[in-house]
């Protein structure tokens, strides 16, 4: 739980540190962004009244209207005109100038009239601001339509005195932003923004930088341009948008890291509780070596003494107390020659000399040497040899090991029927040599751990007999140095059979 908390927490107070940086930093971005909109909004407008305003200063400064060709001439420059009307101020002299492009019929001026008439009120407010030597345009929203197509206007007064004028400039709205719009949103956005224009009744959209718009569109109406409006939105999607994918690229960042390291405390919680098992199994071990090892010792010094005494009289008695210290012997040296096998094994250092083996004659001569010990501990024992087995490559010492390994656990590990079967035969190409008991037997979910350095099957009867626990282990990596394997079927209370399967890759075919 500790280590938990040294390495969780401040993760976790890292992750709310960022998702509170992250809140700060999208309000900042959110002003400093809305700044930019607003700033790239009153350009548009301000280049739009710039061009406006070049239409009406031209006007301005002529003093003879006229050469209706030539003014004709000068607004037609412009495809997106349509007329021009202009009414003298102090009397009722009227004059239109109609672009060449528009078609516009005898009641055109009736139209134009209806205009002038429902706007006298503006008209003497323009009048007074052009007194102060200051021209003003008035846009105005109202529909004006003409065999079914929609025109816009805005009025304007040009001249001073008696030459003062009150026009009417008709135009095309949408070919105006086309002509004269267009090449500035292009310049503004310059792939940083998208800016759309449209028309505000219906959403029309005039035109648009980018055809792939993400996330909403800040608009704002067209001063000139009442109908119509700007919109500007952040390549890639908002703001909020982008803040919000990388805080969950953030979120996700730290959710992997926060698994990584769970998965990391796991193993090493996992790895501290091997490593104390290991150490369990090692006090185990030096436990259950010393008894083994001071049991033999205790009777060799006790035999021996005895005899050095001179206490025993018959030459029988002697006999009998020499086979004992000699049995006692070769049981200690084969604890320490399983530890010091072992110890070869876990440095690496254990080398085999293989060479041609009769795995008949091999068995035959271990139960010579092992018969002894067998009946000395009230056992039976039988051999099924299986006839024509093809000899194997394999280390002699290290195979007698194997097979004194099984044997010694038959012993251990059995209560009542005292009996152990050694076969040998083929399984498929391959050789076995099998060692069966009839002895306690090994729980099903014990097999797969069985193999394990220190293991030992964790029951009462079992730990009530000595032993390292490194038998079978060593048992499996000299198998698993001949390229074999080790398998083992066994039932609680009906006794295990080991079988040694030596692969054909280690027969050997003369």
């Amino acid at each position: 739980m500790l280590l938990v908390c040294i390495l969780v927490l401040p993760v976790v107070a890292y992750g709310v540190f960022e998702l509170n940086s992250l809140t700060v930093d999208e309000r900042e971005l959110e002003t400093i962004y809305e700044r930019q909109l607003e700033s790239v909004l009153f350009s548009i407008n301000q280049y739009t009244q710039g061009k406006v305003s070049e239409i009406t200063s031209s006007l301005d400064k002529r003093t003879d209207f006229s050469n209706a060709d030539q003014i004709k001439q000068e607004l037609g420059t412009h495809w997106y005109f349509a007329a021009l009307a202009a009414k003298g101020v102090s009397d009722e002299f009227d004059e239109l100038y109609v672009s060449p492009n528009a078609k516009f019929g005898d009641d055109f001026q009736q139209k134009v009239d209806s205009l002038y008439q429902a706007n006298d009120v503006l008209v003497r407010r323009l009048v007074r601001y052009k007194e102060s030597e200051f021209q003003k345009l008035e846009s105005n929203d109202a529909p004006f339509v003409y065999n079914g197509k929609e025109y816009d206007f805005f009025f304007f007064v040009v001249g001073t005195g008696s030459e003062m004028k009150f026009c009417i400039y008709i135009y095309d709205a949408i070919s105006f932003i086309e002509q004269t719009l267009v090449p500035k949103f292009q310049e503004i956005t310059q792939g940083d923004f998208v800016l759309t224009c449209s028309r505000i009744s219906d959403g029309f959209l005039v035109y648009s930088t980018d055809d792939q718009i993400q996330g909403s569109i800040e608009n704002e109406p067209l001063d000139l341009l009442p109908k119509y409006q700007v919109g500007i939105a952040r390549v890639g999607g908002t703001v909020e948008d982008a803040v919000n994918k990388r805080k969950n690229q953030n979120l996700m960042a730290l959710g992997l890291l926060m698994v990584v390291m769970i998965i990391g405390i796991a193993l090493v919680f996992f790895n501290i509780q091997r490593e104390m098992e290991l150490a369990q199994k090692k006090a185990d071990f030096v436990s259950n070596v010393s008894h083994e090892i001071r049991t033999p010792l205790a009777l060799i010094s006790m035999f021996a003494e005895t005899l050095q005494l001179g206490r025993v009289k018959t030459e029988e008695k002697k006999q009998e107390y020499y086979d004992i210290i000699t049995k006692e012997v070769a049981r200690l040296t084969n604890m320490v020659n399983r530890i010091l096998s072992f110890s070869k094994i876990e440095a690496d250092k254990r080398e085999y000399h293989k060479e041609p083996l009769n795995l008949n004659d091999l068995v035959q001569d271990v139960i010579n040497t092992y018969s002894y010990h067998l009946n000395n501990n009230g056992f039976t024992h039988s051999l099924e040899l299986a006839d024509g087995l093809p000899e194997i490559l394999a280390d002699r010492e290290a195979v007698v090991e194997m097979l004194v390994n099984l044997i010694d656990n038959g012993i251990k590990y059995s209560d009542g029927q005292k009996h152990i079967t050694i076969q040998t035969g083929l399984k498929g190409s391959s050789v076995c040599l099998s060692v069966i008991d009839k002895g306690i037997g090994i729980p099903a979910n014990e097999l797969e751990r069985l193999f394990e350095k220190f293991y030992r099957v964790p029951k009462g009867d079992v730990h009530n007999t000595k032993g390292s626990g490194l038998g079978l282990t060593i048992v499996k990596h000299i198998m698993d140095a001949h390229q074999g394997s080790v398998h083992v079927e066994s039932k609680v209370g009906e006794g295990s059979t080991f079988q040694l399967i030596f692969s054909p890759e280690q027969n050997h075919h003369g």
